[in-house]
């Protein structure tokens, strides 16, 4: 039986990498390992199996299995505070939602920054800039990708253990699974490794830590195996940021979330994925950054591929859209003071029940108001503007709400909101996806309960 089901995913590699190389895609590499056994290696010019690739953030799958270590050993817990680690970057001038930024925030993309901060102070020691950048909102709210995030718990690593990160994990398992001695990470302009993209490793070295994920998740006991298992779950949701719709699944510590099962995600198609259902890894080396679509349709591929191998089996039922049941209110009436913010609005009030609701923002010269739907798309007239505006909200995690909104009209396009609900305050989240108009339907927002502000 196992030679049997052996061949079955000899024949499923070959048909998949014939279907990736007609696919057009520029694939550079493609290896498969089931139930630890490597099925398929094959290489595209203008790289061989000698050639070390960039894997970009791939890097930041092995910051996370380097703190997943640290834990181990004890060194620090994900609830430590990251400016406790980095007190000659801090003072009594730091702001006190970077004060309160756990190492679990780091992980997870829920950082206090809009974006990498290491790209907005150029100039500036690349790790110094995530503690100088003022924040945009609390941490611990919502995901947004934060590569600086990755950068400054890769110094960590070398700050607690004074070696880099890949040293680091050479003792811990990389040297017992034959993880090449060549690889290594490219260091950012002051020194520090590039813990967010700078890895140079071999394709083989990702299916051998790819197995070396699946084997701890799958059978592993002790911290590491926990924490490793915590790290490929969902933590976060990501519906309002993907790109694809795999992106859309949620995210972990520096994991992603996919249909099936979870990956370690780098630019331009570098990939490990892993489905646990079937014991099955995958790395894929490639440059789709020039091609639009290009990750969906090879991610598309690979899940293909693996779900008609085994079609009966329980792990393809139909899956909701999000892949976790959430707690989260039934119903809800509040109204939020707004803190100051570029786009005046001062004031945002929610209600709803467990089939539709409504969502007020007003400022002095400003009212707009959403109504939506949690059964179907909900038609109506956005008040405040005239266009005719559908939208049907969901819950994305844990008193998380995610609202996106169809305009009609005139003006084509979405705006989407997210919106992290609790008793005292609210943090919002905006993008607008339209030409011209709402520009003031951007970035974060956060407010403290009207009632609650009233009292002080």
């Amino acid at each position: 039986m196992q030679n049997e089901k052996e061949q079955l995913m000899g024949n499923l590699s070959e048909a998949l990498w014939l279907r990736l190389l007609k696919s057009g895609l520029p694939i550079h590499s493609f290896l498969m390992d089931w139930n630890g056994i490597t099925i398929k290696e094959a290489y595209e010019a203008p790289y061989g199996k000698s050639d070390l690739h960039r894997m970009f953030s791939i890097t930041k799958s092995f910051c996370s299995i380097a703190i997943g270590f640290l834990c181990a050993e004890k060194a620090v817990t994900l609830e430590d505070r990251i400016v406790d680690y980095f007190p000659e970057y801090c003072s009594d001038r730091t702001h006190p939602w970077l004060k309160e930024m756990t190492i679990r925030h780091m992980l997870s993309m829920e950082t206090c920054h809009t974006s990498t901060t290491y790209k907005i102070h150029s100039h500036k020691n690349w790790v110094e800039s995530f503690f100088i950048t003022p924040p945009s909102h609390r941490s611990g709210q919502i995901f947004l990708y934060d590569t600086s995030s990755s950068h400054t718990l890769a110094a960590l690593v070398k700050k607690l253990t004074g070696k880099g990160v890949l040293d680091y994990l050479r003792e811990k398992c990389l040297d017992q699974i034959g993880f090449s001695r060549e690889a290594y990470i490219i260091k950012d302009p002051f020194g520090s490794e590039m813990g967010g993209s700078g890895l140079m490793a071999l394709p083989s070295d990702l299916l051998k830590i790819g197995r070396y994920c699946m084997d701890t998740v799958l059978y592993g006991q002790g911290i590491f195996a926990e924490y490793l298992r915590e790290a490929v779950t969902f933590q976060v949701p990501t519906v309002h940021f993907g790109q694809t719709f795999e992106e859309q699944q949620g995210y972990g510590y520096q994991f992603w979330q996919i249909q099936k099962g979870f990956a370690m995600y780098g630019m331009g198609g570098q990939y490990v994925l892993f489905y646990p259902e079937q014991n099955l890894v995958f790395a894929v080396t490639a440059d789709t950054q020039n091609i639009k679509g290009g990750n969906q349709l090879l991610l598309d591929m690979i899940r293909e591929a693996v779900e008609a191998s085994c079609p009966d089996e329980e792990a393809f039922k139909d899956q909701p859209e999000i892949k976790a049941a959430f707690s989260h209110p039934d119903s809800w009436k509040e109204s939020y003071c707004l803190a100051d913010n570029s786009s005046g609005f001062q004031k945002l009030s929610l209600s709803f029940d467990q089939s539709e609701g409504m969502l007020t923002l007003s400022g002095r010269e400003k009212r707009f108001t959403i109504q939506f739907s949690f059964e179907e798309l909900k038609v109506s007239i956005f008040q405040g503007c005239g266009e005719r505006i559908a939208a049907k909200a969901l819950w994305a995690g844990p008193s998380t709400l995610y609202l996106p909104v169809q305009l009609a009209g005139e003006c084509v396009g979405s705006i989407h909101m997210m919106l992290r609900l609790s008793e005292e305050r609210i943090t919002v989240w905006m993008k607008k996806i339209e030409e011209t108009c709402f520009t003031e339907f951007q970035g974060f927002f956060e407010g403290e309960r009207e009632t609650r502000s009233a009292k002080r």
